[in-house]
């Protein structure tokens, strides 16, 4: 998997250090278990690259390391001492204390005694390790709503927006009695109780499921389901603990009638197995391709094989959106609520790179967010866009701002910018005298007043695959808190286009935020994959910009509108 740094944390500094995102491009690690001695050890090896800016590395890991080795030489473990990020409880990062050059590679090894890890374990199902009389209970207990609780806390991690491959070699030894590996990984039998588990590259530290259980504890079920869409044979895994009340044979119909429907909705399964551990306690939690769960919630957590764990979420401040989408077809994925300004601004999103948390308030009024959509836009084209938005971008992070931009686009209902303004990004009204203008003004036929905001398009836009706007605040107005411009482009150089009309469904857009009175920017955005034109092709390039209570007139011409642009040029 390619390093992709789109959606990782910029430089900051972090006790002292300039701390920078990596991305890895491997991770391997070794646990045994000894039954007769009742302890854990681990081995890790992280091979990873230095993203684009120098500094030292940031990563995470809630065990306490007890050696490790930086390119084969040792290194003391304070030098990667977990830092904290003031981010809430448990919010802390591991910071390399060792200034490495952007784009290099390094391989860094750590040995630990697994343990409980050093995070928040509250909730219905935390994280277990327990070695006794032969017998071993592993749960990796991974929880959004708690720091600290993806697979870093157990083995060295990235945050969300990354993407690796992990292998990890399982062994039990000792006096100990058969056990049962459940998981989502590709896992091979290599002995008595000893594994190789692979888990693949397109994989988040969100995505793996690892359960431990002594073999007389749990029973199985598996069955074969062919689904409609990609008419692909999935095997249905699920497992409970011996005695526990739930019939698996009812329980994999139903799964298998889940994971139909949704692909019926939103498109084909990402994989060939679903694999479900029904735990015994309350609520559950999502995986790729998997849950633990109780019964009640079994829907739920099957639908984030599609929006949770299939388009994943870019950073944990981007975590809502899952939630709330999937709140929202908890609910039946028809109801409908217009948007209420008069109620106090709602913070879903709060764009803090070192968030550990998702917010609670993603159930309710993430699923009241998407509730106000539906009602603006239709249920119905709510769902497909939706589907459209997973097709385009499963196995791929997809932050917040992607999603605005994604619905503003495809919906043409612009005034979701001001939905996401004050029920995602949680900012308050303008005030009546600081009402902030963005206009567009590429060219001579655009007509703007002096401290007006300016955009104007690169004419780089075809030779980069990128859209390009520079934007410009009011010197009069107050601060613009979020705005976000759309382009489109059409095959014809006809003028005047007329907005709406000519400008939607848009490409795509950009999304930029805290824009000072007076100041400029310039915002990019990347063409969709495919919709470049040949060369030699004319185009006229629309482009709009929106913001809280700043969006064009409709049916007005692009010379008449001070927030609209239109350009002209052939493809090179």
């Amino acid at each position: 998997m390619s390093a992709d740094f789109t959606d990782a944390p910029p430089p900051t500094t972090v006790a002292g250090l300039r701390a920078v995102a990596m991305h890895i491009q491997e991770l391997r690690a070794v646990v045994t278990l000894d039954a007769t001695t009742a302890t854990a050890s681990a081995e890790a090896q992280m091979t990873y690259e230095i993203g684009p800016q120098s500094g030292s590395p940031i990563f995470d890991l809630r065990q306490s390391v007890h050696s490790c080795r930086l390119d084969g030489v040792a290194l003391p473990p304070s030098m990667i001492a977990a830092r904290d990020v003031g981010a809430g409880p448990h919010s802390t990062v591991r910071v390399l204390d060792v200034a490495q050059k952007a784009g290099s590679v390094h391989r860094l090894t750590m040995a630990y005694q697994l343990a409980t890890p050093t995070a928040d374990l509250g909730g219905a199902y935390p994280p277990v390790l327990q070695l006794s009389n032969g017998r071993v209970r592993w749960s990796l207990g991974m929880s959004d709503l708690f720091a600290g609780r993806y697979l870093e806390a157990w083995f060295p991690s990235n945050l969300p927006f990354d993407r690796f491959p992990f292998a990890l070699e399982l062994r039990i030894i000792g006096d100990s009695v058969a056990h049962s590996l459940i998981t989502n990984g590709d896992a091979t039998v290599v002995g008595v109780n000893s594994w190789a588990v692979r888990f693949p590259a397109w994989f988040t530290t969100m995505s793996p499921l690892i359960e431990l259980r002594p073999s007389d504890t749990v029973t199985v079920r598996s069955t074969t389901t062919v689904l409609p869409v990609s008419r692909r044979a999935v095997i249905v895994e699920t497992w409970k603990p011996l005695g526990g009340s739930e019939s698996l044979a009812a329980l994999n119909t139903r799964i298998a009638e889940l994971l139909a429907e949704n692909e019926r909705t939103y498109g084909e399964f990402l994989g060939t197995r679903f694999v479900c551990f029904f735990h015994g306690a309350s609520g559950g939690m999502e995986y790729a391709n998997a849950a633990t769960t109780a019964a009640g919630a079994l829907g739920h957590e099957v639908f984030h094989s599609w929006f949770a764990r299939g388009v994943t979420p870019a950073a944990q401040t981007d975590g809502w959106w899952d939630e709330a989408y999937t709140s929202f077809r908890d609910d039946g994925d028809t109801r409908t609520e217009r948007f209420d300004y008069t109620e106090p601004p709602v913070e879903l999103c709060s764009r803090a790179p070192f968030q550990r948390t998702t917010p609670s308030s993603a159930y309710d009024r993430g699923g009241r967010l998407f509730r106000g959509i539906a009602e603006r836009i239709g249920a119905d084209r709510l769902r497909t866009l939706m589907a459209e938005l997973y097709r385009a971008h499963r196995a791929i992070p997809v932050s917040t701002a992607v999603l605005e931009s994604w619905l503003v686009c495809g919906s043409g209902a612009t005034d979701l910018v001001d939905a996401f303004h004050r029920f995602v990004y949680g900012f308050g009204e303008p005030a009546p005298d600081a009402r902030v203008t963005l206009v567009a003004d590429p060219a001579p036929w655009i007509r703007h007043a002096a401290d007006q905001a300016v955009a104007h398009l690169s004419p780089k836009f075809g030779q980069d695959n990128w859209f390009h706007a520079r934007v410009r605040n009011s010197a009069t107005a107050g601060a613009c808190r979020h705005f976000v411009v759309t382009f489109t482009v059409r095959t014809t150089t006809a003028a005047p286009a007329t907005y709406p009309g000519d400008f939607f469904p848009a490409l795509t857009a950009a999304v930029g935020f805290d824009l000072a009175p007076g100041r400029r920017r310039t915002v990019s955005a990347r063409w969709p994959s495919g919709a470049v034109p040949a060369r030699g092709t004319k185009v006229t390039v629309l482009v709009s910009v929106h913001a809280r209570r700043s969006h064009p007139a409709s049916g007005t011409h692009t010379w008449e509108q001070a927030s609209t642009a239109q350009r002209h040029m052939t493809i090179d």
